[in-house]
């Protein structure tokens, strides 16, 4: 079973690449599970012309790693009150042709140093999954608000309810994948 996360932000220090990386070592632990980053930092933004001549290798590199998916996490931060403009840049190049997204398994995840954890974002950006024919998991919910308070910077947990939330997120990804 392989399991790719994909990050929408490009921060250096993102808490959603760093909470995306807690999520994908824990699901590693698992012998049946392989994981890997899609490293999306070279995507350029979205433009037909550019596809016109030759879809970029950044993009082609991704879209190989998520055919081979039987998971993709999507970790984004939320911006004014949706998700990032690097996700929906990301998910505007996997969306187009040749289609590697249609029933693949997603679930989305997020966290902020504010008090929303990314609710709306990850409400909008499930939207667009789903309308991209994408099997979004509903559950678990890795929403994490004051991240700044429950994760150290190098991705150690401090936070006992955090901590069993990922557990328990782990052990309900395992079952839905039936492994």
């Amino acid at each position: 079973m392989k399991i790719s996360g994909i990050c929408g932000s490009l921060r250096k220090e993102s808490w959603n690449k760093l909470l995306l990386q807690i999520l994908l070592k824990k699901l590693s632990q698992n012998n049946n599970i392989s994981t890997q980053e899609i490293d999306i930092s070279d995507f350029p933004l979205y433009n037909a012309d550019i596809e016109s001549i030759a879809i970029p290798e950044s993009v082609v590199a991704a879209k190989e790693k998520i055919i081979e998916s039987d998971l993709l996490i999507f970790s984004s931060p939320a911006y004014n009150g949706s998700y990032s403009g690097v996700m929906k840049n990301i998910v505007d190049w996997l969306s187009r042709p040749p289609k590697v997204l249609d029933d693949k398994n997603a679930l989305v995840i997020g966290c902020t140093p504010g008090m929303s954890g990314t609710l709306l974002g990850f409400t909008h950006l499930n939207h667009v999954l789903f309308n991209l024919n994408l099997n979004v998991f509903n559950q678990p919910r890795i929403l994490v608000s004051g991240v700044h308070n429950k994760i150290q910077s190098d991705g150690e947990i401090i936070n006992e309810t955090l901590e069993k939330l990922i557990n328990n997120s782990t052990k309900n990804i395992i079952e839905k994948l039936n492994i």
